[in-house]
């Protein structure tokens, strides 16, 4: 039996295969946020559980509930919905040169799971910091969700440092 017994599919039909091929891409969303300080004192702010309680604001939340437990490279951030129930964040993280972060993001809200991917980075120099959040790998009930949160909290990160 010879090994040329399959049809060859000539190079250029595979090239265009792969240009239309279907691509799934992870729904994200995107948001940014111009603050009046350099990038270590916003890296403190995103890392340290004291800032992190002045800064987060989950929608359809109990002012002043925000509660954030660190470890070396996890957070766990936990805060009092307005229908009375617990929710928690759990993050693991990692730095790249103390101007990009990438968080693990496991949120347990109202008994669904769900784990989607954090990017953070930080822009600029000396006394005002562009941040940019990219959360992706959000299933659509939570993309709107998502985009509340990070624009509310981002908007308190700023009002932190004005």
């Amino acid at each position: 039996m010879s090994t040329n017994a399959f049809p060859r599919i000539p190079v250029h039909i595979v090239r265009e295969w792969k240009r239309y091929a279907p691509t799934i891409q992870p729904l994200s969303i995107s948001a940014m946020a111009s603050v009046k300080a350099d990038r270590h004192r916003i890296f403190q702010a995103l890392t340290v559980p004291e800032y992190i309680e002045a800064w987060f604001s989950a929608p359809d939340t109990i002012e002043g509930s925000t509660e954030v437990f660190a470890g070396a490279g996890f957070l766990s951030i936990s805060y009092l919905c307005l229908q009375g129930e617990r929710s928690r964040i759990r993050c693991s993280y990692r730095v790249c040169r103390r101007s990009k972060l990438l968080f693990t993001w496991e949120h347990n809200a109202l008994s669904e799971a769900s784990s989607s991917v954090v990017k953070i980075r930080l822009l600029g120099d000396f006394g005002r910091t562009t941040v940019v959040v990219t959360h992706v790998g959000l299933a659509i009930p939570r993309q709107k969700w998502h985009q509340g949160l990070w624009e509310s909290s981002l908007g308190k990160l700023r009002k932190l440092f004005s």
